[in-house]
């Protein structure tokens, strides 16, 4: 994982031109204090950064002790969301997140889907099983 602060830059436009690019990056001010995008995704100053490259915001939400453990745990699976532009890239990246034990909940398009899950918003560092999560998203 890489600090929101680095991802500028961080990769050459030509290295990840046309590839799935997840960002799992959490724009901080500070330690617990979420920055203010005015209104925007921090998954959308990403897709800036890296045109021609299938953004998707995911794998950002769970903190890193509970991600460490819950995908081998017994009983539900908890959700890890996805949010894109891009149908086949949510598709691709809802496939890893199922190979590592959890399961796949889409938050919808890059803007809205994205803002759900970075800090402040509603989906941020909430535990939800796969069907707790479903029924949040459906409402």
């Amino acid at each position: 994982m890489v600090p929101f602060d680095s991802v500028q830059g961080l990769l050459p436009q030509e290295a990840v031109r046309d590839t799935v690019l997840v960002d799992a990056t959490n724009a901080f001010n500070g330690p617990g204090e979420a920055r203010d995008l005015g209104g925007r995704g921090s998954s959308e100053l990403v897709a800036e950064w890296y045109p021609d490259t299938r953004i998707v915001k995911s794998l950002n939400t769970m903190h890193f002790e509970t991600l460490a453990v819950a995908g081998t745990a017994q009983g539900p699976r908890l959700a890890h969301f996805t949010a894109g532009d891009d149908g086949k890239a949510k598709e691709i990246v809802a496939g890893i997140i199922t190979d590592l034990g959890f399961a796949p909940v889409d938050t919808g398009p890059l803007h809205s889907g994205g803002i759900l899950q970075q800090p402040g918003g509603p989906l941020f560092n909430r535990p939800l099983t796969e069907a707790q999560a479903l029924a949040w998203t459906s409402h």
